[in-house]
């Protein structure tokens, strides 16, 4: 499958046609090799995504070198849970640059999290944030951490799928990482290495198709 490797606007989408297949939202459940994580912040102990995307999940994790485990890090978000996310990072960004317009504030939001309407990629259930880890708990180098807040100037250069910042490294652990879920169909964003979709309209822009499976849904 074809992977676009640069960031697309977001005007990109707008021609996408939902063919929503109705399928359901179902519970990740824990496995040996797949872990719900508690990476986050604030730790969500229950993660839901659609059904094909929760079977192409556990493949991957069932395909990873046998020391290693996929960790789940988020799956399906509400409308309002994006909204409040995106409530959360506007007033960050705002008391941290006083002089901003609201079209600048806007333009470094959009960086960091994904507007709630019309409709944002976790809204869909097909969208899953990722990482990897040993066995033994232990995480493996990604040349970030999991940014659940506002990254320092620093860290934001390092955040890109293929970025030329971080070390060999954790260029290894991405690739190992993007290989798996390439292998399932799923498509990488390029502007944060631990966001991958499937069957959504960033699925589709990214892939280079007209069409995409999933569109809003309720759980």
């Amino acid at each position: 499958m074809k992977q676009i490797p640069y960031t697309l606007p977001s005007s990109a989408w707008q021609n996408i046609e939902i063919k929503e297949n109705n399928e359901p939202l179902v519970l990740i459940v824990e496995t040996k090799k797949l872990k719900i994580g508690w990476i986050k912040k604030h730790y969500q102990a229950l993660f839901f995504v659609r059904k094909s995307v929760a079977e192409k999940l556990y493949k991957v994790s069932e395909s990873l070198p046998e020391d290693l485990v996929l960790i789940v890090i988020e799956g399906y978000r509400t409308t309002q849970s994006q909204q409040e996310e995106w409530d959360r990072v506007w007033q960050t960004i705002k008391s941290q640059n006083e002089n901003f317009s609201d079209e600048e504030i806007e333009k470094v939001v959009r960086l960091l999290v994904a507007r709630p309407l019309p409709l944002a990629n976790h809204h869909c259930g097909g969208a899953i944030d990722v990482t990897l880890g040993y066995l033994d708990g232990r995480l493996l180098e990604m040349g970030t951490p999991y940014i659940t807040n506002i990254p320092e100037k620093e860290i934001l250069p390092k955040i890109p799928m293929l970025s030329d910042k971080i070390s060999t490294e954790a260029k290894l652990h991405r690739k190992i990482l993007r290989e798996a879920m390439e292998k399932e169909d799923f498509v990488w964003y390029p502007g944060e290495w631990w966001h991958y979709c499937y069957g959504d309209r960033m699925w589709a822009v990214y892939s280079g198709k007209t069409e995409c499976i999933y569109g809003s849904i309720e759980p």
